[in-house]
């Protein structure tokens, strides 16, 4: 849909393409892909990148962490050598990113 600029909002098309786990639910539901779509998707990448665990199940199997990201030192991989203060800006992104929508 083309907004006042001329800009596209956001896209709609028949077939869905995307790796499971890193699908925004709100895409698989209602078919609809946007900017907030994109950042469910970067958030899931940031949680892969800090667990070094696969996508699919990843925001269920982190909950508590993303519940209280000053634990999130917790689920890093150990051999990624992140800080606990680089974890839990990472958690922290992810929730914003990721989270937040699971939840509702």
């Amino acid at each position: 849909t083309a907004g006042v600029s001329g800009q596209v909002s956001h896209l709609s098309t028949q077939r869905l393409f995307g790796k499971p786990g890193y699908m925004d639910p709100i895409i698989t539901q209602d078919g609809q892909a946007s900017v907030l779509t994109d950042g469910y998707a970067l958030g899931i990448t940031l949680l892969v990148a800090l667990t070094g665990r696969g996508a699919v199940g990843l925001l269920n199997a982190c909950d508590y962490a993303l519940e209280e990201p000053d634990t999130a030192d917790g689920i890093a991989a150990a051999d990624a050598g992140w800080s606990a203060a680089q974890a839990e800006v990472l958690v922290r992104l992810v929730v914003g990113l990721a989270y937040e929508r699971k939840r509702k």
